[in-house]
């Protein structure tokens, strides 16, 4: 009986359990279909909360997270999958089989459908764990060395600094010498050159000066290092600064201009006694203080110039003038006067081109009699020069100009608009009423200035500054002949009030106050037409720049006295900067003659009594606390400027107040202002309305956001226009690029263009045009802009799920003109797009065009033909990713008769400029370029290949030979990368191949990827110039590269899930070249069975990885050695070796290993994931003229550092032991491992399968 209960209990495990979960599935098929629906609604929710996250961080900068980027993928994927499931089943589930259902179709639909519901429920809880899905790229630091000269006799001193960063023994050296003499220059220079030779990853430089800040040296530091410092407190700001600086593991500070001792320990500058890769590198004056109070270890001297280079200098820059032999005795003297320093030089030589005897004589005279008064450190023949500079200004507006650049703080970054602003109130642009014109004016003036070297080039565009030696000068110069002062505090301000030298100022600048200063309760400049009052804060430095400071505290502590202002009568402009102006004082009704008031990141309430300046020309507010625009501003009918950029608790501004100010030329509320009321909507207003714009008819700049396009009024927008930054929408976009005068944001449907508010007239004016969405626009050339937009810069266009064409001119009688002027191209999410332009297109169309990056445009097959290809010449980026139809990028359209298809010159394409290609996720991309008739008669000839078949992504038409940096993602079809280029690289002599200057080459999830480079290449030797080449998940590749490939520059090796790979590299490649090779790592290749093949015929001989420092194996399960042959291999400076789940490896060698500084074996036990190992970093962007700090760039590293080399954040790595090397031999260790299993647990899970 037991035997049946058991045999009946098998028969119904066996037979009835699937037979009733079958029924299950029919029974249960509208269930299932619905709870599929059910979920296919739920992921598109998840997707669409990830894609408004991701447009959000896109908007701010934020680079996305790879996991998040290719789950968005995947994900379309899925999605269209299913519903094509769900478009079909109906049919397929409805099909009656006489009366009855047809039980196998539900059985299958129930079952996929239930599948299919499961999966989706595994990626909407994936989409639950991105805590976050972007992070803010850190900016890196730049060193402009433009007009760095290498003087031969300064070669010995870069070299020795160069020489002193290498050694270890060395953490601080000083380079010093007087004022002007270049040390700054080229301590940039060997921060360069630094960087170049791989010697740090990071290199940052911070400017202390005569008086130095910590709260700004911080912050400085920190926003180099992308690290947030929200902390108040000094020594807590430190520690935090402290602790990410040990984070580095090579790292060059460079403190410039020091002139006494800098308690490095009080800002947060300390590495730890373990961090020999981490420097720091001092500039300063005096020697003494670098040697006595900062303890430079080594120290070097830049002196003044040989007469020889002073000459040679000098003879440059003035030009074909000195070819005359009556100016050359000058010149001489000249030379001699200017003491051969370098600085002095450069600004009279300029002064002195194109200029006339007299002139050169008269300046002589000059430069013998200046004298630099008592300015400290100051050399007699620098002041002499910039004097003389100075004084050949060739306008009064010049000079003036350059003396109120001396009124700001030390190494600051000048604004042109700020200079605008105090230049416009101060009556510096004579007989200039409209704004526009002055500011025109003014760019004259600074490149005049910029011209003769008394102003250089800012750190931001639109900005200036000044070398400190000019700032003394000008300083000097400004308070003995002007009577305008730069004082950097009460007390110094006490100290001239008490030598009376204040009586008669005219201009006064306070740029740096502390914030627990006293002010006194009346300030007595009756003369003063210009006073400006900073507090020095750790945050601010510049209004217009700010976006890069959002986190600032309004006003802090510093007051203002009630009777502060009472004595300024002859004020013209007031410039306020973090100071707390609660309540407003009374005394600023005083200022009648006031034409200028800037109160920036103040903290005000009621401001009523400012419109009672009744010549106020310029209101300026911007960042301030007000919370309401009171109607009295409304009195203020001159006024020609209002500010109120970023003023976030703006909440109110009174009806009426801004139609009032008749004469506006320019409004500013970007970020600020939103709660427009709508005009005719009945009651009475509360708030300004946007038809008040109207009333100002001489308005030609404005910033404005409106949070709907239905609240425009008719012909709101005005022709006058000409600089303008308008968003429309619930979008937030921050841009940066300050050159650009005219933006427009719109987030609205395309009917909202055409109601007569003036949009369609601002959309031809622009330079930057972002387009969110647009619904119902099919074609944005010929419905937006006929005439093409001729002016615009960049376009970005994103979410619309309807247009098919950018451009269509198929319908147009004459050829279309569009985009001559367009840099940055960027199309993203458009479901439908087809086509980026449709038709013929004028030869000058895209011209300009220097990047273009198109995302997620499913039916896109190409970007461009070859009559516009052969036109884009300027540019340098293309990234093309997540476009499913994409079949190449570039396409040779033949229509009938019109070409001969043999006609070399039609059929080749040049890219000259092309620095970066990037192509990810395009499963069918056959070629770059591709050449393709027209004119096909039947739909399966639509698309015949006149070239080689679609085996290639690249052949021998395609020519760019500046192309660094390649990477190639997820492109399934894909067999060759290159066909018959391989011929064009001949050793030594100058290359032809398209790909021979690559820097960075990155190959990640190509599935039928057979070979790098040509097997059977009758070239003898290539040296490339690769430094980065990283190989994930290509199965069908052998090995990486023929025996003819030399590898004389990579610097990084990372190889990953090529399941085909049986070796790496051939012996003979790795003896002739891998020279500079700094990291190596293998992982997840199932059959490689050696790193370096064993090409059988070795006789003695050596491999030596000179420089390799990292080296790593892991899940190797056929490894059975590194290499097999006979030669002797040698690894002078490994510190790091980790091997995981090697079971095969009984050696690392069969000959002699030498590795003197390798003490230890790493044993690592890692969980390996070949999802995170896809979803790695897509390569390596190396800049044109050398290297840069990326991946495994910082690899000197301490023994500590090699601790924590291989714990990743996500602690990916759980576990790993250290053997120490039986005798030094890493040969004799593995082996003697392998035979004896003899290290216990993490050693059995190294070695078993």
């Amino acid at each position: 009986m037991e035997i049946l209960v058991t045999f009946g209990a098998k028969i119904s495990e066996c037979m009835i359990e699937p037979v009733a979960r079958q029924l299950g599935y029919f029974f249960y098929y509208k269930s299932n279909v619905e709870k599929l629906r059910t979920q296919v609604q739920n992921l598109e929710d998840a997707k669409d909360r990830l894609q408004h996250s991701i447009d959000e961080a896109t908007r701010n900068g934020d680079e996305i997270e790879a996991g998040v980027l290719n789950w968005m993928s995947r994900v379309d994927g899925i999605l269209e999958q299913i519903h094509k499931f769900l478009g079909d089943h109906d049919d397929q589930a409805n099909t009656r089989c006489g009366q009855f259902p047809d039980l196998s179709s539900r059985n299958r639909l129930s079952k996929k459908a239930k599948k299919l519901a499961l999966e989706i429920g595994s990626k909407i809880q994936t989409a639950g764990g991105f805590h976050k899905v972007s992070y803010l790229p850190v900016l890196q630091s730049t060193f402009d060395v433009n007009g760095y000269v290498a003087f031969q006799s300064r070669m010995s001193t870069f070299s020795r600094i160069m020489e002193a960063l290498r050694n270890p023994s060395f953490d601080m050296i000083g380079v010093y010498g007087m004022g002007g003499v270049g040390k700054t220059i080229l301590c940039k220079e060997v921060a360069k050159k630094a960087k170049e030779q791989m010697l740090f990853s990071k290199a940052i430089m911070v400017t202390i000066s005569q008086n130095p800040k910590l709260e700004n040296i911080q912050q400085e530091i920190a926003e180099r290092l992308g690290l947030r410092l929200k902390e108040k407190c000094i020594p807590v700001r430190a520690d935090r600064l402290r602790h990410r600086l040990r984070q580095e593991k090579k790292i060059l500070v460079i403190l410039d201009d020091i002139w006494e001792k800098l308690e490095l320990h009080d800002i947060g500058i300390s590495f730890g006694d373990d961090s020999k890769g981490c420097k720091i590198l001092l500039t300063s004056r005096s020697q003494d203080v670098l040697y006595n109070d900062m303890g430079a270890e080594k120290n070097f001297f830049v002196g003044l110039l040989p007469m020889r280079e002073a000459t040679n200098l000098f003879n440059t820059i003035v030009g074909h003038t000195i070819k005359n032999l009556s100016f050359q005795t000058l010149a001489t003297e000249i030379i001699k006067e200017c003491a051969c320093l370098p600085i002095a030089i450069a600004i009279v030589a300029n002064a002195l081109r194109n200029k006339s005897y007299p002139v050169w004589n008269n300046a002589l005279q000059e430069l013998r009699m200046a004298s630099p008064t008592n300015i400290k450190g100051m050399h007699e023949k620098v002041y002499s020069s910039i004097k003389l500079s100075y004084n050949c200004l060739r306008s009064e507006e010049a000079r003036s100009l350059l003396l109120l650049c001396g009124l700001f703080h030390e190494d600051a970054n000048i604004d042109g608009e700020h200079l605008l602003r105090l230049g416009m109130g101060w009556g510096l642009f004579q007989r200039i009423q409209k704004l526009e014109g002055a500011r025109n004016k003014l760019l004259t003036l600074i490149e005049d200035l910029k011209s003769c070297c008394l102003l250089l080039d800012g750190d931001y565009n639109g900005c200036v500054k000044m070398h400190d030696i000019v700032r003394d000068v000008v300083i000097s110069i400004a308070s003995k002949d002007r009577h305008m002062y730069n004082l950097r505090s009460i007390a110094k301000m006490d100290e001239c009030f008490n030598g009376r030298k204040l009586k008669d100022a005219i201009a006064v600048s306070l740029s740096e106050l502390d914030q627990d200063c006293q002010l006194p309760e009346r300030l007595e400049f009756p003369k003063v037409q210009l006073f400006c009052m900073r507090y020095k804060s750790l945050c601010i430095q510049n209004i217009f720049r700010h976006w890069m400071y959002p986190y600032f505290p309004y006003g802090q502590n510093l007051e203002i006295p009630h009777h502060f202002f009472e004595e300024m009568k002859e004020l013209r402009v007031l410039e306020l900067n973090s100071i707390c102006l609660k309540p407003l004082a009374s005394c600023f009704g005083v200022f009648q003659n006031l034409q200028t008031l800037c109160l920036w990141y103040c903290d005000m309430g009621d401001i009523a009594i400012i419109g009672e300046l009744e010549n106020l020309k310029i209101l300026d507010l911007s960042g301030s606390s007000i919370e309401e625009l009171p109607k009295q501003i409304g009195k203020l009918t001159r006024l020609q400027l209002l500010g109120l950029k970023h003023c976030s608790n703006l909440k109110p501004i009174q009806p009426s107040t801004i139609s009032n100010l008749i004469n506006l030329q320019e409004l500013d509320m970007e970020e600020s202002f939103r709660d427009w009321d709508v005009e005719g909507d009945g009651g009475e207003r509360s708030n300004a309305s946007l038809i008040e714009l109207k009333s100002l008819h001489k308005l030609t700049t404005l910033h404005i956001q409106i949070p709907d396009a239905s609240i425009l009024p008719k012909e709101i927008f005005s022709e006058k226009l000409e600089r303008y930054n308008i968003v429309i929408g619930d979008v937030r976009v921050r841009y940066v690029d300050f050159g650009i005068s005219r933006k427009l944001n719109l987030k609205l449907n395309k009917s909202d263009v055409f109601n007569g508010n003036g949009l369609q007239m601002l959309l031809k004016k622009s330079e930057v045009l972002y387009l969110n969405g647009l619904e119902g626009l099919n074609n944005v050339v010929q419905e937006l802009d006929v005439e093409g937009f001729p002016q615009l810069k960049h376009l970005h266009f994103q979410n619309n799920f309807g247009i098919q064409y950018i451009i269509n001119s198929m319908e147009e009688i004459h050829t279309c003109c569009a985009f001559v002027s367009l840099e940055l191209l960027q199309l993203q999410n458009l479901m439908h797009l087809e086509k980026i332009y449709h038709g013929k297109l004028a030869e000058n169309s895209f011209g300009r065009l220097k990047d273009i990056k198109v995302g997620k445009c499913d039916k896109l097959k190409n970007l461009f033909s070859l009559s516009i290809a052969k036109g884009l010449l300027q540019l340098k980026k293309i990234e093309v990713t997540s476009c499913r139809m994409m079949e190449e990028i570039i396409i040779y359209e033949r229509e009938n008769g019109s070409q001969n298809i043999g006609d070399e010159a039609v059929q080749k394409i040049q890219f000259p400029q092309l620095c970066t290609l990037k192509l990810c996720f395009l499963p069918k991309l056959l070629d770059f370029y591709s050449q393709v008739e027209t004119n096909c008669t039947s739909q399966g000839e639509g698309r015949q290949l006149i070239a080689d078949s679609a085996k290639s992504l690249f052949n021998e038409k395609v020519v760019s030979p500046n192309l660094r940096n390649l990477t190639l993602k997820g492109i399934d079809s894909l067999n060759e990368i290159w066909h018959g280029q391989s011929e064009g690289i001949r050793g030594d002599e100058e290359a032809t191949c398209m790909f021979s200057g690559l820097r960075g080459l990155a190959l990640l999830q190509l599935p039928n990827l057979l070979h790098i480079w040509d097997e059977n290449c009758q070239t003898d030797i290539a040296f490339l110039d690769l430094m980065g080449l990283s190989v994930v998940k290509c199965d069908r590749l052998k090995n990486l590269a023929p025996s003819w490939i030399s590898f004389q520059n990579l610097i990084i090796l990372h190889v990953s899930s090529c399941y085909g790979m049986v070796n790496l590299l051939t012996s003979s490649i790795a003896k002739k070249s891998l020279v500079q090779l700094r990291g190596m790592s293998i992982s997840g290749c199932k059959n490689v069975t050696e790193i370096i093949k064993n090409e059988g015929s070795e006789t003695g001989g050596e491999i030596v990885f000179n420089r390799l420092q990292v080296l790593e194996c892991c899940h190797l399960p056929s490894l059975t050695s590194f290499y097999s042959g006979n030669f002797m291999m040698g690894f002078p400076k490994p510190k790091y070796v980790g091997i995981s789940h090697c079971p095969e490896m009984s050696s690392f060698s069969r000959g002699v290993v030498k590795t003197p500084q390798l003490e230890k074996l790493t044993l690592i036990d890692e969980e390996w994931d070949d999802e995170r190992i896809c979803s790695l970093d897509d390569g390596m962007e190396w800049p044109e003229g050398g290297y840069k700090e990326q991946y495994f760039a910082e690899l000197d590293f301490s023994e500590q550092e090699i601790d924590e080399l291989m714990i990743s954040d996500d602690e990916m790595y759980s576990k790993k032991s250290k053997i120490e090397l039986i005798e030094g031999d890493i040969n004799a260790t593995i082996r003697q491992l392998w035979e004896k299993d003899q290290y216990g647990p993490a050693l059995q899970q190294l070695f078993s399968q």
